[in-house]
């Protein structure tokens, strides 16, 4: 965050016609993120009465953007879930959407697409399973998938690259309060995907993001090339999978920077992600790498995990159930959903901040302080919260003629294809 003040004030010029306009909430984002973590901006005081030992811990930011909050929200996401589950047959499904014809970009440009999309491939699941089970006649009324979508707009180093993965019941679910599973069997993704890409191009057609005459000739492609995919996974089944289960929810709420594979040199300001493969990418200057980060920030108020079928919220199939007391019996307290922000912490990077170094026994809260005045004077006697002396990082070069001008693209220009964006063999 070196150069997050810069930044923000240069991305106009410098990145608008790269990357579009800079998205509403950026500037609030990046300076919660800042402030995660340091003691400066809000503590927790804990202390052991035997050891007579205080700690204390900084507050944590706990937004989507951040990489570390992220984590421990799809920790306590996939746990939670697979104890709510129903103990049947599950399988992960991801959908991706070619870069022919700028069709990714248009998600870039028009982020509502998202939202639209996903909406769009729900209700397609939820009309296309029943057809493929044996047994399930229409008579009996309307059978449904349990369907968990998470919307991710990023690929490898975080290139644009909007696809949605959905854990999915490997059957569906009779309506009724005993819902009876009618399992389905094989998929085929191959009719599955041509009923994808119909339902999609039409969707685009229809708000004017796409001509008519685009999607012909992307109607025409072989589809094996068009590049829309719809992948279907093994079969998963709880409980005896949990572990398989827990793995791909944690895989499908995850971040889309894990800090793990990013470095970053101070002297050069260079950044470097490693991908799971081994292969690198390098941005010259933060800049570059901010630039690309921002796209893929959820905004306020954006949904980017949707409860859809037999799992939608108006169902409340996945809300436990409350047992009814009468007036003598003393009430039980309602059980929340939400988890400790230590236990947390525990899942994901095995440390119990609360746990004493000394004894091991868990320490108390003793004060929480918030007030800019109390936390510089408790820092101060305690000689920490000083930043460290860093070395200055460079700016990035300030040629205007070397500014990328070749995706000055909108959805309403003339052209279909933007510049860049008509590989027609690519996938």
């Amino acid at each position: 965050m070196d150069h997050r003040e810069n930044f923000l004030r240069q991305y106009e010029r410098r990145y608008s016609n790269t990357h579009g306009p800079l998205p509403r909430g950026t500037e609030e984002a990046l300076e919660k993120l800042l402030r995660c973590g340091d003691p400066n901006y809000g503590l927790a005081l804990l202390h052991c009465a035997d050891c007579k030992i205080h700690f204390a811990v900084p507050f944590s930011c706990k937004q989507r953007a951040c990489p570390s909050c992220a984590n421990r929200r799809a920790e306590d996401l996939s746990h939670l879930l697979c104890e709510q589950l129903p103990e049947v047959t599950y399988r992960h499904v991801v959908v991706t959407f070619p870069r022919k014809m700028g069709l990714r970009k248009r998600f870039q440009q028009n982020p509502r697409l998202y939202r639209q999309t996903s909406r769009l491939i729900h209700r397609l699941l939820s009309r296309w399973m029943p057809k493929q089970v044996v047994g399930c006649e229409p008579t009996t009324g309307r059978a449904l998938p349990g369907i968990i979508m998470a919307t991710q707009s990023f690929g490898a180093g975080l290139k644009i690259h909007p696809h949605f993965h959905i854990l999915v019941s490997d059957g569906v679910f009779t309506p009724g309060e005993s819902p009876e599973f009618l399992p389905m069997g094989h998929w085929d993704t191959r009719m599955l995907t041509e009923t994808v890409r119909e339902a999609v191009l039409r969707s685009l057609v229809a708000r004017n993001c796409l001509r008519e005459d685009t999607a012909k000739v992307m109607r025409s492609w072989p589809i094996e090339r068009s590049g829309f995919s719809v992948f279907a996974g093994d079969p998963l089944r709880l409980p005896e999978d949990r572990a398989q289960v827990q793995r791909v929810l944690r895989y499908i709420f995850r971040s889309s920077l894990p800090l793990s594979r990013l470095s970053y040199q101070e002297t050069t300001a260079k950044v470097q992600y490693r991908d799971p493969s081994g292969q690198v990418k390098q941005w010259e200057h933060a800049f570059d790498f901010l630039a690309d980060f921002i796209q893929h920030i959820p905004l306020a108020r954006q949904h980017t995990v949707t409860y859809a079928g037999h799992f939608a919220n108006a169902l409340g199939n996945l809300t436990p159930e409350v047992e009814e007391t009468t007036s003598a019996e003393t009430p039980k307290p309602a059980k929340t959903r939400r988890t400790r922000w230590a236990a947390l912490v525990l899942r994901t990077w095995a440390v119990d901040p609360e746990l004493c170094p000394r004894c091991g026994q868990t320490m108390r809260r003793s004060k929480t302080l918030c007030e800019q005045q109390e936390v510089r004077r408790l820092l101060e006697s305690l000689g920490i919260g000083a930043y460290p002396t860093r070395p200055r990082s460079p700016p990035p070069p300030d040629d205007d003629d070397n500014l990328d001008q070749t995706f000055g693209w909108s959805p309403e220009s003339d052209t279909q294809v933007p510049p860049g964006w008509d590989n027609w063999d690519a996938a």
